[in-house]
């Protein structure tokens, strides 16, 4: 029961549009709060408390970013000239709730079964979710109160697409790791279907942040997946092997061949950029935003001003007490916390791209890959969804893992054979 109503909870929560009216807590949230109660009630009566690596990192990340936000809003209330104080308190309750989140998580999933479980439960239901936000946009299944288009991009259940590409993107590499460590074909195919409604939803958003992420996500999958057949001591006789090899040896054709090809991609490239860039304005007004932003952190002495928004040059100005966001992670940290904040949310964000990335975990890294490209381009610090991904990561790079050898290509079932621990993540 206790991984439904978290499966539940981080699922519900990317249908932002569920909520109830203008109050920033939906079912989502409810759901969550449900589960860390519940956990928390398991884990004091039935559970010992153990240390793991991830709960480790998880907790020092929070206690810097405690730290650097308190020393930050005591200089923000000394310096800026008007505050806004709803958004203060937002950040404040969003990053308390975000820290029992990810600990608890990092508590709860350090169980193997427990984090198994999760995982499937996400690929199945959040691939269920999708599928009906898609029959709803199709008008197959049409829910009340819910408008699933933001005028020709498909939005489902959120308030705008990205957020619904954000979720499809976590969907997508989730299923594709879950599809690799499947004991059988059924598990395969069962996992690679749950992928394909994710995918198509997250192209149907039309989200430049899903596409993106998407493309840097396959190249890190396509290139870690090499370097692990590679290392395979058993890879010479097979297929993977060969192919491999294969395209190893072809690489220098093919760079040769596209060669008179790169200039007219990268002008392509170029004018869709542009396009992108003109378009509404975005590129410019995201440009002012980012200027500031390192204006604003600089000014604050590389200690940030605290939690909330601190910008006030967006376009279209609001007097104050108004303030906006940089929508880039990194920024919005740089005004809140200072170098300190950015410091930790990029060491963290390392860890668990390397940690997955050292225990052969090929569609993991590609997972926090995309977490990043959407960190560029949008604040996601305060997303349960964002959490998700970085916790499991974590555990799963410091956890022993097992190879499953295949009974396909034996023709029976053959024990799990426990291998050599590979290092953590730094």
């Amino acid at each position: 029961m206790i991984p439904t109503v978290l499966t539940l909870g981080l699922v519900v929560t990317a249908a932002t549009q569920l909520r109830f009216g203008e109050f920033p807590v939906g079912p989502g949230e409810l759901l969550l709060l449900l589960w860390l109660g519940l956990a928390l009630l398991r884990q004091i009566l039935c559970r010992p408390m153990l240390l793991n690596p991830a709960l480790t990192r998880v907790a020092l990340f929070w206690f810097i970013m405690g730290v650097t936000l308190c020393i930050g809003m005591i200089v923000g209330l000394a310096v800026e000239p008007f505050h806004y104080y709803s958004g203060m308190f937002r950040d404040t309750v969003a990053y308390a709730l975000m820290f029992c989140f990810s600990i608890m998580m990092a508590i709860s999933l350090a169980d193997p079964t427990e984090r198994r479980q999760v995982c499937w439960r996400m690929a199945v239901i959040g691939s269920l979710s999708l599928l009906l936000q898609i029959a709803d946009a199709l008008g197959g299944l049409p829910v009340p109160g819910i408008d699933p288009w933001y005028w020709d991009r498909f939005r489902g259940w959120a308030e705008n697409p990205n957020q619904l590409g954000f979720f499809a993107l976590v969907i997508t590499l989730l299923c594709l790791d879950l599809s690799e460590r499947a004991r059988t074909m059924s598990g395969t195919v069962l996992a690679l279907g749950c992928g394909v409604p994710a995918l198509a939803a997250g192209l149907m958003s039309h989200s430049d942040s899903f596409v993106i992420g998407l493309m840097l996500s396959g190249t890190v999958f396509v290139l870690l997946k090499s370097v692990v057949w590679i290392r395979n001591t058993e890879m010479a006789p097979t297929l993977r092997g060969a192919a491999v090899v294969l395209g190893l040896m072809a690489l220098p054709l093919a760079v040769a061949v596209a060669a008179p090809f790169a200039s007219e991609a990268f002008r392509s490239i170029a004018r869709g950029s542009q396009q992108v860039y003109n378009d509404n304005g975005q590129g410019e007004t995201r440009l002012n935003l980012w200027t500031e932003a390192i204006e604003k952190g600089v000014e604050s002495g590389l200690v940030g001003f605290g939690p909330g928004p601190h910008l006030t040059s967006k376009s279209y100005k609001r007097p104050p007490p108004s303030k906006f966001e940089a929508h880039n992670t990194l920024l919005d940290v740089f005004t809140q916390g200072g170098i300190v904040a950015v410091t930790a949310f990029v060491w963290i964000s390392t860890a668990a791209l390397v940690g997955v990335a050292r225990t052969g975990r090929p569609a993991l890294a590609g997972l926090v890959a995309g977490l990043l490209v959407f960190s560029l381009f949008h604040y996601v610090l305060r997303q349960p969804i964002f959490w998700f991904g970085i916790v499991l990561c974590l555990l799963e790079a410091s956890a022993p893992f097992r190879k499953t050898p295949s009974p396909r290509a034996v023709g029976k079932p053959v024990p799990l054979v426990l291998r050599q621990r590979v290092g953590g993540a730094v």
